[in-house]
């Protein structure tokens, strides 16, 4: 049977009426009736100055229905007022033969089966399956479409489990076969989930922008757009598998692309120190005595950290600090960093004595400096500096002190 688009919006409206009523859910001990009216398909059916040729099509299109047994029609005053459905289990079967779609309850059953299968994955994966199962149980609405959610937990699954760098087009293609979808379909629906997790708490409280927390959760499962630098700067030595050696020096700071970290297979420092820089500025630059810097941008991403601790288990005597802005979030950016790496860094020129020292260049608080200061103190972390912070609604960037103190 050959329809045109309206006419078959005309019958995908009907249907989806009916299987979301109670009668197709069994729930209903009264026999309803399923209509639409004719201005839900046409929008200018009932406007005096609608096309009459247009008026006529409509009219002679839902009349076709009509005849065809799919419908029935209520006329008043010689114009349509009802599109009615056929109340009949045979004229529901026609009607999606005829739009190419599942009864909904089997659609539903296709979803639950989905969702059950994929209970024993990652604990993000199940939590997310274990919700859309009872979303369905209560009646209400998918999040998604299953294709799109069976590529959904696909790219969930692969990046849950992913323990080497790979860039968004690669991940792409390998999980859709299609370089693009990622970025322009399920990048957001993805870091989604993933933020709703709880998984990801401590990151999604300290990035109030979306994108970027979608680029920082992104980092620590090992996923970039672009290839992943690791900066640092100090007196010191790295020898790969192949056997090249290169010499790294105080006043001439290096990147190295973390992909060939794992090739390292000897770094000396020659240093007393070890210090994490937050910000950039300031990596480039600090120039501090006997200290070996690497560059955070923030938060420290997988390939930072492995970096870092691989220097830690080569370099046993060496000592750890961690220098960045005096405020709320610096400091939980060494915190994270503590618990992350498993190494006790000590904060550098992170104190009461700085604030009060570039007093003039301070910035006041705004108020989700304050929650997470709060929650500082509750915790027993940098109760001194906090309280000042707090007590003198001051903050601090780092970049003053590092122009100004060598």
């Amino acid at each position: 049977m050959n329809l045109n688009k309206r006419q078959k919006l005309v019958l995908d409206k009907l249907l989806k009426k009916y299987e979301n009523s109670k009668s197709y859910k069994g729930e209903n001990s009264v026999r309803q009736s399923f209509a639409v009216e004719p201005s839900k398909i046409f929008e200018k059916y009932e406007d005096d100055f609608a096309d009459l040729d247009e008026v006529r099509n409509f009219e002679q299109e839902v009349a076709g229905l009509q005849q065809s047994g799919l419908i029935d029609i209520f006329y008043k005053d010689n114009h349509i007022a009802k599109i009615i459905a056929i109340d009949e289990e045979n004229v529901w079967n026609q009607l999606r033969n005829i739009l190419g779609v599942k009864e909904k309850k089997i659609l539903l059953q296709e979803s639950l089966d989905f969702y059950t299968s994929c209970l024993d994955k990652h604990a993000v994966i199940k939590n997310f399956c274990d919700v859309q199962i009872e979303r369905i149980n209560q009646g209400k609405k998918e999040l998604y479409p299953l294709e799109s959610v069976k590529i959904i937990v696909a790219f969930l699954d692969y990046i849950l489990n992913n323990q080497q760098e790979i860039l968004e087009r690669e991940l792409s293609i390998e999980v859709a076969h299609d370089s693009k979808v990622w970025e322009k379909s399920y990048r957001s629906q993805v870091c989604k989930i993933l933020r709703e997790s709880g998984c990801f708490d401590e990151l999604a409280s300290q990035e109030s922008e979306i994108k970027e927390f979608e680029k920082k959760i992104l980092e620590e499962l090992n996923v970039y757009p672009n290839p992943s630098y690791v900066h640092f700067k100090g007196n010191a030595k790295i020898i790969f598998d192949n056997g090249d050696i290169i010499s790294v020096l105080r006043d001439r700071p290096l990147a190295l692309p973390s992909t060939i970290l794992n090739s390292i297979t000897k770094i000396e420092i020659f240093e007393k120190k070890l210090m994490t820089v937050e910000n950039l500025t300031s990596f480039n630059r600090v120039q501090h005595d006997n200290s070996f810097f690497v560059y955070l941008s923030g938060y420290h991403n997988t390939a930072k950290r492995k970096f870092i601790q691989l220097i830690k288990n080569q370099n046993e005597t060496l000592e750890f600090y961690h220098f960045g802005d005096i405020d709320p979030d610096g400091l939980l950016i060494l915190e994270n960093l503590k618990y992350k790496t498993g190494i006790d860094f000590q904060p550098f020129c992170m104190g009461v004595e700085q604030l009060k020292k570039y007093e003039r260049y301070c910035k006041t608080l705004v108020e989700n400096d304050t929650v997470k200061a709060d929650g500082l103190i509750k915790s027993g972390k940098y109760v001194e500096t906090v309280q000042y912070m707090l007590d003198n609604n001051v903050k601090l960037e780092q970049e003053i002190i590092s122009w100004n103190e060598k």
